[in-house]
């Protein structure tokens, strides 16, 4: 069988969302392989499909990974990063390489005018960089977790009635701060809460209502866990995009970034909450403060956030 390895080495959101070219590699013969950055790889764990390579910043050009990357012979390199260091790689491995376009200037373009501002997904690009590998392609990601994994999990989760959040992101402009009040309000309507996130946002959050496991888990496991959650509500952030990858319906609430960047979840994958300010986006990444010092994108009432999920959860058991 014909080897193809995917190069995405950072970041959570991204790395998930890379998940899009494995079943048409497969379906075009290839027994896909990812290479990444570490922990990024045990997203894969449960997942047949493909074989994740994990790497670090200072390992990644050491010769003894390249020499295993060179002994896999593989017939197809897919560079869906595209920076300096897939550059390099590039002139390491040679053979055949195919890559996306970032789009770059044109996002950057779009923080000012507005014209710029058009429907992106990142997504199709990634698969357009296939070419005709593998069409037709289904632009949603996908990541297998296993059924004893999520049986282990249903023994120390509330019960399946239970909401899935996710308050982290890595910049102040896109983290949402009425998630309290969002769980409260979840709490009163009957929902159990589950929080997920790392250390950095379990001391953020402090004590909440509801089962914390923020820092608790492996990156197999909250796929797992938001598999068996009836709904996640998270910021634009590498949370939201598991819950697109185990096909939970998610509510994704914007702050500094626009959906125009090319991570905005489709109709189908749940309910996009964004102001749409002639502020927004600010950066292209959300990093620094807001000129304003308010934060006015991020002022949403927790109401309108509970709505959206109750929303969501009718409509799933309808559909079921």
């Amino acid at each position: 069988m014909k080897k193809a390895l995917v190069v995405r080495l950072s970041s959570l959101g991204d790395v998930v969302l890379s998940s899009v070219l494995i079943e048409p590699l497969v379906r075009a013969g290839y027994k896909p392989f990812l290479l990444t950055f570490k922990p990024y790889h045990t997203l894969f764990e449960d997942d047949w499909r493909i074989n994740a390579i994990g790497t670090t910043r200072e390992e990644l050009f050491s010769e003894e990974l390249i020499e295993e990357l060179r002994r896999q012979r593989f017939d197809l390199f897919v560079d869906v990063h595209r920076n300096l260091r897939t550059f390099r790689l590039r002139r390491k491995l040679g053979g055949r390489w195919l890559s996306y376009k970032k789009g770059s200037l044109r996002r950057r373009l779009a923080v000012r005018f507005q014209r710029f501002r058009t429907p992106y997904y990142v997504t199709e690009s990634y698969l357009n960089a296939l070419g005709s590998i593998g069409e037709p392609a289904d632009p949603f990601p996908k990541i297998l977790v296993s059924e004893e994994r999520l049986e282990k999990l249903r023994e120390v989760l509330p019960s399946e009635e239970f909401i899935a959040l996710g308050p982290g992101a890595r910049y102040r402009k896109k983290r949402y701060p009425y998630f309290k009040e969002v769980a409260e309000l979840l709490r009163e309507n009957n929902f159990e809460v589950v929080w997920l996130g790392d250390e950095d946002d379990r001391r953020f959050l402090g004590k909440v209502e509801g089962v914390n496991l923020c820092g608790r888990l492996g990156l197999a496991d909250v796929l797992g866990v938001i598999s068996l959650a009836k709904v996640f509500v998270g910021n634009d952030s590498g949370l939201l995009h598991c819950a697109r990858a185990v096909k939970t319906p998610a509510v994704q609430i914007y702050g500094g970034t626009h959906p125009t960047f090319g991570f905005s979840l489709y109709p189908e994958e749940g309910k996009v909450v964004f102001r749409g300010l002639e502020c927004q986006p600010c950066d292209v990444h959300g990093r620094g403060a807001c000129r304003f010092g308010d934060y006015r994108c991020l002022e949403i009432e927790p109401s309108l956030i509970l709505s959206e999920t109750l929303r969501l959860v009718s409509a799933r058991v309808r559909k079921v």
